[in-house]
Parts: structure tokens; sequence; C-alpha cells
């Protein structure tokens, strides 16, 4: 699958050293909602991960465990969905599976909408400590990438975590908008003939974020003005 990715190769370039490092790496990918997060780890990785896991919005421990169990059972090629009592068990049931695959490649793990899966007491930040520092830290094959669009959470749990995750974070990627440059160029490379004066007042409408571009309509006229008909219906919020 040919990437789709515009104007991310300080982030690539960053994954690609995680990738070719001689040690674990735990990368945090996080920012704004629409600005790329997933689509990014997604590109990069061609959709290809030992685990990967979405915590689901507005949901309780349980579900988020079976949504878990769930996700363990496609990529473990298990016969049935297992049960976890709570994280640690969940974070147990990934070390097997992990241990089980070829030594001598890394294994890249991705955990999506991180700040949806800790949810009201909930142990999933002290099991993934244990489970980074009691076992991926002391290898040298896993890529664990955690992403979340609740960016105090993120700075809150893992960034600026003073427990069991202190200064264990080895990639540190805070994906922003597009600047107008790189608007430019995404629009151009989606066939849009607008001048720099209509692409500056895309610029302006919807900040440099890549999901509200994606949502105009290409222009068949090469020199018409930038109207509301070229915008989408649905308004953008913050």
């Amino acid at each position: 699958m040919e990437s789709k990715l515009i104007a991310r190769e300080r982030e690539c370039a960053m994954l690609t050293d995680c990738l070719e490092s001689d040690r674990s790496e735990f990368v945090i990918v996080y920012g704004r909602r629409r600005v790329g997060k997933t689509f990014l780890v997604d590109q990069y990785f061609k959709m290809t991960y030992d685990f990967s896991f979405v915590g689901a919005h507005k949901s309780g421990q349980k579900v988020q465990l079976h949504n878990f169990a769930k996700a363990m059972k496609k990529y473990a090629a298990l016969t049935s969905v297992p049960r976890y009592a709570n994280w640690f068990e969940a974070f147990d049931a990934l070390e097997e599976h992990l241990e089980s695959l070829p030594a001598e490649r890394k294994k890249v793990v991705f955990f999506d909408e991180m700040p949806w899966i800790d949810t009201q007491k909930s142990d999933f930040v002290e099991a993934l400590e244990n489970f980074w520092n009691g076992w991926a830290n002391r290898r040298g094959d896993i890529v664990f990438i955690g992403s979340g669009s609740a960016t105090s959470w993120m700075v809150d749990n893992i960034v600026e975590n003073q427990g069991g995750l202190h200064a264990r974070i080895t990639a540190n990627i805070y994906l922003r908008p597009f600047t107008l440059g790189e608007t430019e160029e995404y629009l151009r490379r989606r066939n849009f003939k607008w001048d720099r004066y209509q692409i500056a007042q895309c610029y302006m409408f919807f900040g440099g974020i890549p999901f509200y571009l994606s949502l105009l309509k290409k222009m068949r006229a090469s020199h018409k003005m930038l109207t509301d008909s070229a915008l989408p219906k649905t308004q953008p919020c913050g």
C-alpha cells in the first residue's frame, strides 16, 4: 500500500529510528483531534501490527477489556474471545502473545485513544507501567506506540508521569496541524487548482487540520473563487 502521508517527514524519521534501534521503544503520538495521529501511524506501518487496540469512547472498563480480548483473539489467532478480570491480566496475555512471535525482529504494538481506555477506577496505567518496566523495557524488540487526543491526559499520565513511567518515553511525537505551505502541498497533491490567495483563505478557515481539508470538494474550474459551495456542509468543531 503506497503511503498517502504528506509533510510528516520528521515524524516518520523518528519512527524509523525506533524500528532500527537496538532497544525497546516507548513512543507516544498526541495532538488535537483530527490532526492525523492514527493516520500517521497506520500509514507508516501499512496497517501491519503485531497487536493493535483502540479505546472505546465513554465506555467502562468491562467494555474496554472485552474489546481488548477481541483484538487478542484476532492477533493471537485464538479460537474464542478470552476474558480478563483487569488490565494486569490483559497485559499478561499481551506479553504471552508477543513472546510467541519471531525473536529476530521488532514487535509493533499500537494502543490508540489511550485516554478513553483509562476509565474511572481503572488499573490501566498501573498495568501499563508493570508491562513496560517488568517486561518490555528489559527486552530489545518491542515498539509500543500509544496515541491520544486528550493532550492533558497524555501529558499528566505519560509524558510527565512521576511514577513507574517516569522518563520512560523514548520518542515523543506531538503532531501539529499543517503549515500554510504543507496545506498547499496537500491541495496540490489532490489536484486542486487554486491560486495562493484561495489556498490562504482555505487555511484560515480550516487551520491546517488534515481531516477537515479532506472534506473539501474538488473544484472543477481551475480558477473558481473559494466559496461556501466548496466547503464541507458540516462546519468543523474545535
